[in-house]
């Protein structure tokens, strides 16, 4: 990953039809060494060869017996990430073997000294090549790219929508993630990088979900995936249990309220208390590595989708409509379900089908939707106060509703016929349900009345107080 703002690479062809990956802009990729025939197959020139003649060794000057550190490189954080990523400094030129007690001028270690096996001393001469640097210390170092700070000129247009588009947008603002969060979650993620690798140098560690895809709030849960190379003879998620309770023993150092929920894809709950933070952590569960990429893509199509996305969520959560292990919606499944929306359920549309996304026709259409935040979250909860659920399933993939019968019938690995029931969003890779945690008709009902409700009353006053939830009045007191 190179400096910079995340931008989105997807897969050949237009759209996002292969595994998409963060590259950071700031710099262009380093350019791939070909053997020859592969440089032929690709149709590329083979290089001419290197000179085979060596430039003369220069002299090396006489060490300075006081220029003596305990280590060859800095004594600072960055020492940690060489160790995390597996560099065995031991095995390079400048090792000592004296067996004398060597002190540290000004760097080391607190000023201890270190018996055998020194390392020798760094020359005046610094060596300027560039060193490995982890991904997370990469995001460190990088411009955060995600809070907004200045209002969008096309937020006001001198309708009656105004007034209800200025409440939307300073909502927004107030819950968006913000940059120190975000560094938080980093600093947090490279504690736990270096310290999994230090223990399990096999393991992977990635960051996932709304932290990434800029659908995040100030308030949202850190999603981690753990990759481990699956086992032939391993049912997943037996193999997922596996190491997941293999990190619980350590996670739990720091957080004796850690817990393990064994569902259908176990997710390991603990909290950071010094920062404040709620981790979800998955075992390879890699397709969240890919929708990931695919909801930055459309996060960045429009300055609206942030927004409704994050309005989505926090009307959601005021409802307590908005957590699967009460049986009702994922953030996830409300992310797709505004998407889908801004596909096909205004005209023009606000966002691509995935096979449009990149490709020239799209282009021509970009921008066409004028109509203003206010606007579209009414429709917007008006299109499912309504929408087919006993016949239809959301699909972000094809841009619109597709029948539930098909989605059963979806050949793939991890689709379950019987997970299509009362409320379906499909996910975009792997074609299950989202929004499977969605089975008991009492909370489906209580969900789709509460669509139904708010868009009644945000309808007829055009206030977002009156599309949240109303207090009953105070009963009046007994005389």
């Amino acid at each position: 990953m190179n400096e910079g703002a995340p931008m989105m690479y997807g897969g050949g062809g237009c759209g996002y039809g292969g595994a998409g990956v963060f590259v950071l802009a700031g710099q262009e990729r380093q350019s791939r060494h070909y053997p020859l025939d592969v440089l032929q197959v690709l149709g590329g020139a083979a290089p001419a060869p290197a000179s085979t003649r060596r430039a003369p060794r220069k002299e090396r000057p006489p060490r300075d017996p006081r220029d003596a550190t305990a280590f060859g490189y800095d004594s600072d954080d960055s020492s940690l990430s060489s160790n995390a990523s597996g560099s065995n400094k031991s095995s390079e030129k400048g090792t000592s073997r004296s067996s004398e007690r060597v002190g540290s001028a000004g760097g080391g270690w607190g000023g201890w000294g270190v018996r055998g096996g020194e390392w020798r001393g760094r020359r005046e001469r610094r060596d300027t090549r560039p060193r490995h640097r982890i991904a997370p210390e990469r995001y460190l170092n990088a411009a955060y790219p995600f809070q907004v700070k200045f209002t969008p000129d096309e937020l006001l247009n001198g309708s009656e929508w105004d007034t209800l588009s200025q409440e939307i947008w300073e909502k927004f603002v107030k819950s968006q993630q913000t940059e120190e969060t975000f560094r938080k979650k980093m600093n947090l993620w490279r504690y736990l990088y270096i310290t999994i690798k230090s223990i399990f140098p096999r393991y992977g560690l990635y960051v996932v979900g709304s932290t990434m895809s800029g659908f995040g709030l100030d308030s949202s849960d850190m999603d981690l995936c753990l990759y481990v190379r699956p086992v032939d003879n391993l049912e997943p998620r037996a193999h997922a249990l596996l190491h997941l309770n293999y990190i619980l023993s350590y996670i739990k150092s720091f957080d004796p309220n850690a817990e393990l929920i064994q569902a259908k894809v176990p997710i390991l709950k603990f909290r950071d208390a010094r920062n404040g933070l709620q981790i979800d952590l998955n075992c390879n569960n890699v397709v969240g590595i890919r929708n990931t990429n695919l909801l930055y893509g459309f996060s960045t199509m429009d300055w609206r989708v942030r927004p409704l996305v994050a309005l989505m969520k926090l009307w959601a959560q005021a409802h307590n409509i908005n957590d699967a292990r009460q049986r009702t919606l994922s953030s996830y499944s409300l992310t797709l379900m505004v998407i889908q929306f801004l596909q096909c359920g205004t005209v023009p549309a606000v966002l691509p089908r995935v096979w449009q996304a990149g490709c020239g026709g799209w282009e021509a259409l970009r921008g066409t939707n004028r109509f203003t935040l206010a606007e579209l979250f009414l429709h917007l909860l008006r299109y499912y106060a309504e929408f087919p659920w006993d016949k239809m399933a959301v699909s972000v993939r094809l841009g619109r509703p597709v029948a539930v019968a098909e989605c059963r019938c979806a050949r793939a690995h991890k689709n379950d016929p019987h997970q299509w029931k009362l409320l379906c969003v499909e996910e975009p890779f792997d074609l299950t349900n989202t929004a499977r945690s969605v089975y008991d008709p009492d909370e489906f009902e209580r969900i789709v009345r509460t669509f139904r409700l708010a868009h009644q009353r945000l309808a007829a006053t055009r206030r977002l107080a009156d599309a949240w939830p109303q207090q009953a009045p105070a009963a009046a007191p007994l005389r």
